[in-house]
């Protein structure tokens, strides 16, 4: 639709990852604005190499956006430099808009990654009257294992508009130069609203908070509010060639592995299950880089069972899950290392969208763990290949049938 076509946007989306670059912070963003339903215009980065493209995801939210600006700047997480020719460049682009139109009325940022949420705090200190949302998929100044991330601001222009901008708020800002630091101390002081995707996240995030002050007002305008799903509609744009030989039980996975996330117990179960019963089962496993995965399938003797493959294009993810039998989600491990599981992987709400029964691998006392909804009808502690295995036994001895009219969502948001 052409830009005089449409309603003038009164929102204004900074979000450094944002469709058609495949990302699962950009994917939510773009959810976000599809649930909101208003006119946006779009403030971005260049993502490539960094980031592949995905022309469907346009699907999503393309219809909303008004104007986009993607800003030619070099990609990284972290980087001070590409921070500041990101946000200077973003800024600019952001007053001209908002001198030329109506004038914004909110502003929405999200990370990963974290100069989308500097940009939005340059713009809310030049319009304070806007209503800044900032929401954060996981914590950004501590890794899954708890370990402070650390990357080193410049004491520059930037940095000292932000740091008066803090001090202006009434609270302390950071004293040493960690831009991670930094990205949630001005959304601590400065947003209006702070999405966090679950509860142990904005407890364990506002618990790190040192001053008391900037504690108690991150949990006056924090919110809690889940990844948008998707309509149904959406599992069957895309008709992808991937046999599904009848007979076996199909289980996919989705995703990155991680040494915190991996699929070792779900191999390990596999590998001691009678071979009668092995050979019901098929797993699937699409994830970036996957040769480590191919080697380690080889080595057990199970390239029979376990298809590998790399990641899929989003629409063709969404169209497979709904094939699949059984799909399968994993939480991070962190007992050993964070009071409470922050982490609720993105793909459950995909997942959870699709009709298709959910098996998750879950931490005691996790988000994901104690999730009543009725798409996750399998639970077995992570890391543990016994519960697994005997999962496994009863899904292909056909004891346990996955029920889809059960997994289908009675509602999406």
């Amino acid at each position: 639709m052409r830009d005089q076509d449409r309603a003038a946007a009164r929102d204004l989306v900074l979000s450094y990852c944002f469709p058609p670059y495949a990302d699962a912070s950009g994917i939510v963003a773009a959810k976000r604005v599809r649930a909101l339903g208003r006119p946006v215009d779009v403030v971005q980065n260049q993502m490539s190499p960094l980031r592949a493209v995905d022309a469907g995801l346009a699907s999503i939210a393309d219809h909303l956006v008004v104007r986009r600006a993607v800003i030619d700047s070099p990609t990284y997480f972290s980087s001070w430099r590409s921070v500041v020719q990101w946000c200077e460049p973003g800024l600019q682009q952001a007053l001209r808009w908002d001198r030329e139109g109506p004038g914004y009325e909110r502003v929405y940022s999200r990370a990963q990654f974290l100069a989308s949420h500097l940009l939005a705090a340059l713009y809310k200190l030049r319009r304070p009257g806007v209503r800044w949302t900032a929401e954060f998929s996981d914590p950004l100044s501590h890794d899954v294992q708890g370990k402070v991330r650390h990357a080193p601001a410049e004491d520059d222009d930037l940095l000292r508009a932000l740091d008066a901008g803090v001090r202006d708020a009434g609270f302390p800002p950071p004293r040493g130069r960690n831009v991670y630091e930094w990205a949630e101390v001005v959304v601590y002081a400065l947003a209006d609203e702070i999405f966090f995707t679950n509860e142990h996240q904005r407890d364990l995030m506002a618990s790190a908070v040192t001053d008391p002050g900037l504690r108690e007002r991150v949990l006056q305008v924090a919110t809690v509010n889940p990844h948008p799903t998707l309509e149904p509609s959406f599992y069957r744009l895309r008709d992808p060639a991937y046999p599904l030989e009848p007979g076996p039980v199909h289980l996919a996975y989705f995703g990155n592995l991680y040494a915190t996330r991996g699929m070792s117990a779900v191999l390990d179960a596999l590998e001691v299950l009678p071979e009668g019963q092995r050979g019901r089962l098929r797993l699937h496993v699409f994830a970036g880089q996957p040769d480590g995965l191919l080697t380690q399938v080889a080595e057990r003797g199970l390239a029979d069972v376990v298809r590998v493959g790399p990641f899929v294009d989003f629409l063709d993810f969404l169209a497979l899950c709904g094939r699949m039998d059984v799909l399968v989600v994993n939480d991070a491990l962190t007992s050993s290392t964070l009071p409470a599981n922050p982490f609720l992987p993105s793909k459950w709400s995909d997942y959870r969208g699709s009709g298709t029964p959910v098996w998750g691998l879950v931490e005691e006392g996790s988000v994901l763990g104690r999730l009543d909804d009725p798409a996750l009808q399998f639970r077995t502690p992570v890391g543990h290949a016994t519960a697994a295995a005997q999962l496994l036994s009863r899904l292909a001895r056909g004891v346990l049938t996955p029920d889809r009219a059960a997994a289908r969502p009675t509602r999406t948001h």
